[in-house]
């Protein structure tokens, strides 16, 4: 998870779209919790007939009993801070006169009650009146009775401060208690008398009005969901888009800042595979992160909040299985990461074999090897299906299983609550074990309301499941991916390195030693000195080291020991990209884009101007073939060149590096694989723009030495001698019989 944090921070810059998402999440959470709240107006008006002026004026008279409630605890509060003494025979006075009061009006109440009970015809008659007058007597009784348990609950408060206190402090901090509360009651009954001439005129005053009015504003706020969760979903995607746009390129300078070395051990193919199947799955995470993660948490706090306002204590009872759904999920991610892990690499290897057979389909069809690349990519998409398999297994056990634990959170606060609401008690029982789960009595819509809140969350919880997969999906990705990118290149430029100033002196070779990857040396005590305009050409059997040797000068690689220098300056002192900016390379294998072929000689200086390009293309001999064609030189070509001829390409491979007018030319087998009218072509251009240029030749066809000034033979990466062509046939065996394998190669 450290890998997908370090890329989530390229969103950084684009805070204010996620901040804005973010608000839209808050509402949808809002909107969401809203819609299921409902449930409890909703069963009140289809259990009770209710309309919003018998919920305005309930709440005046809560708010007006808090009120009277306030100002009974005060009245008691003044008369106990008047007594110092806690065996003061006033406060024993006091508590039996409360006490009296609080039995006189249980009393009234008890009484009142079974009159109620007593009253025949209660659905009609001549008995309604009586009816009525006994509820407004029993309301008011049970109000004069809640304001008596008030008195004598503050009286034991304070009987207990002034008992184990010797000072008023406790007693000033209850009364700023209560005063704190008496204002808050005041403004909130303040509130409800300024809403209630407006609630009676503008709201229905019958229930099924009522009922449609609510239904109503369900409505509108699910379609004001429904939009801010598609601004959220909008806004979520711009920022991850732009969030990846960033990575992609990020990582796409990373690696091209690395040397060649890094290339050969991960593969074209590997890393194709971390710029699209890797990154595809860094960006669904991300989409999550950035969505769900935010989103579904919000809705469940929402709810829970609800949950908690309705009855705390059965809220924390369910949610005892939290710790083993976190627990499940945790165990889960891990499983997941390795096997997704698994299936990337299964990818990876999928594309190598892909870009090996369509790179390479000439040689497949050629060696009718059709049937060995099937197999071989039916047993890597056999394995891909294996492990996807897996990883889609996983997922989807992870979906029941949260589910049914969020089912069982559920159940547990349904059965309970059930219990409280049967027997009618605010204790649930549990062998001799009781246990307090509310402050009042529960009616049955409280209860269906609190299981419609709880219900709600197991939506959210289900949607974190396949969260959670997708993260470390998403985590195994920026593994791969930030494994790369954390690589360092071993060659570049050192601190504070200067400008190679243009070649005009010597190339130094001095006891060069090199291998690849710490092997064993290829090059061994390399020494040559090669002076500027010289044409020095290099040729030996294959695997003798000359295009490593070569290799070295544009510092593709650095030496083990000794050094390479140009004009006295050792290369790993000097800028690479001055280095690399005098240096023009034509190799046998000529790589072309799929570009025009303007711009393929342009490769190396872009801004370089029509007039220079066609120059260059005159130089190389390439100019009369590129104005045959039908475009000329906009004509696109197609990759790697495909539609020219193999001394066509060379031409035009030359020609770019004769547009960069390098000082130094590296000519590795450039005319190895073209026909003799090509191959004179070519070296004839090479001959004509090599003059005042420092030049080396790596070449098998002596035919090709005639116009080099010195020739170096190599032979199990050491120089085997240095001379002219009759010094050589003269003093080296081995040169004369690569001289006679010629001859007879070119008899034949």
């Amino acid at each position: 998870m450290k890998n997908f944090a370090r890329l989530v921070r390229f969103a950084w810059p684009y805070r204010f779209r996620f901040g804005v998402s973010l608000g839209c999440a808050l509402m949808v959470a809002m909107l969401y919790a809203g819609d299921i709240a409902t449930v409890l107006p909703l069963l009140k008006i289809l259990f009770y007939n209710e309309n919003c002026q018998k919920w305005v004026a309930e709440e005046i008279a809560t708010q007006e009993l808090i009120l009277k409630k306030c100002e009974a605890r005060l009245e008691e509060v003044d008369f106990v801070q008047g007594v110092s003494n806690p065996r003061d025979p006033r406060l024993v006075q006091r508590f039996s006169s409360v006490y009296k009061d609080v039995g006189k009006h249980e009393e009234n109440v008890a009484r009142l009650l079974q009159q109620e009970v007593d009253v025949p015809g209660i659905m009609g008659g001549g008995n309604d009146k009586a009816l009525r007058r006994n509820q407004l007597d029993l309301r008011v009784a049970r109000r004069n009775l809640a304001i008596a348990e008030a008195r004598r609950d503050e009286l034991k408060i304070l009987f207990d401060d002034v008992k184990h206190h010797a000072h008023s402090i406790p007693i000033e901090s209850r009364r700023a208690s209560l005063t704190r509360e008496h204002a808050t009651a005041m403004t909130w009954l303040k509130r409800y008398q300024w809403i209630q001439p407006r609630v009676n005129k503008y709201l229905p005053h019958e229930g099924y009005p009522t009922l449609v009015l609510l239904l109503g504003l369900v409505m509108l706020g699910v379609t004001l969901k429904g939009l801010f969760v598609f601004m959220q979903e909008v806004l979520v995607a711009d920022v991850m888009q732009l969030t990846l746009f960033d990575l992609r390129n990020h990582f796409y300078r990373r690696t091209m800042a690395l040397d060649l070395s890094s290339f050969g051990d991960q593969g074209s193919a590997e890393l194709i595979s971390r710029f699209t199947n890797d990154m595809d799955s860094v960006g669904q995470g991300l989409n999550t992160l950035f969505s769900k993660l935010i989103r579904e948490p919000l809705r469940i706090i929402s709810c829970l909040s609800i949950a908690v306002y309705l009855n705390w204590r059965l809220t924390f009872l369910a949610l005892v299985l939290v710790p083993v759904s976190a627990m499940t999920a945790k165990r889960a991610g891990q499983i997941m990461k390795r096997a997704v892990r698994r299936s990337l690499e299964s990818m990876s290897t999928i594309y190598k074999i892909l870009q090996e057979t369509f790179q390479g389909i000439v040689v497949v069809k050629a060696y009718t090897m059709e049937r060995r690349e099937r197999r071989r990519f039916f047993l890597e998409t056999k394995s891909l299906y294996k492990k996807s398999v897996r990883v889609a297994t996983i997922d989807a056990l992870s979906d029941p299983v949260l589910e049914i634990l969020a089912l069982t959170t559920v159940s547990i606060a349904l059965l309970a609550g059930s219990y409280l609401v049967l027997k009618d008690t605010i204790f649930l029982v549990l062998g001799g074990f009781k246990l307090q789960l509310a402050s009042q009595p529960m009616a049955i819509e409280d209860l269906l309301a609190l299981y419609a809140v709880l219900a709600g969350i197991s939506d959210p919880v289900r949607k974190l499941a396949n969260v959670h997969s997708r993260i470390q999906r998403a985590a195994a990705a920026a593994d791969r991916i930030c494994a790369l990118m954390d690589r360092q290149p071993k060659v570049g430029d050192k601190a504070g390195v200067k400008r190679l100033s243009r070649h005009s002196r010597t190339v130094e070779f001095d006891n060069v030693v090199f291998g690849y990857n710490d092997r064993e040396p290829v090059l061994r005590g390399i020494n040559l000195t090669v002076r500027h305009g010289e044409m020095i050409a290099l040729v030996g059997q294959n695997g003798c080291g000359k295009s490593t040797l070569m290799n070295l000068l544009p510092r593709f690689w650095d030496v083990l020991s000794g050094s390479v220098r140009i004009d006295g300056h050792d290369l790993r002192d000097v800028q690479l990209r001055s280095l690399r900016e005098q240096i023009g390379i034509v190799i046998q294998e000529t790589i072309l884009f799929e570009d025009t072929i303007a711009n393929n000689i342009a490769y190396g200086q872009r801004g370089a101007s029509r007039e220079a390009i066609i120059a260059a293309a005159k130089r190389s001999y390439a100019h009369q073939f590129i104005t045959a064609l039908p475009n000329g030189y906009d004509t696109v070509i197609g990759e790697r060149g495909l539609g020219l001829s193999g001394g066509q390409r060379q031409r035009i491979a030359l020609a770019r590096a004769m547009l960069r007018d390098p000082a130094i030319l590296i000519l590795d087998e450039a005319t190895s694989a073209v026909d003799i009218q090509d191959e004179a072509l070519i070296r004839k251009a090479i001959e004509e723009f090599a003059r005042d240029r420092t030049t080396f030749l790596i070449t098998h066809s002596l035919g090709s030495l005639q116009f080099a000034d010195r020739i170096v033979l190599m032979n199990a990466g050491r120089i085997e001698a240095v001379g002219t062509d009759s010094e050589l046939r003269r003093n080296s065996p081995l040169y004369r019989r690569l001289h006679e394998i010629h001859f007879h190669r070119e008899s034949a």
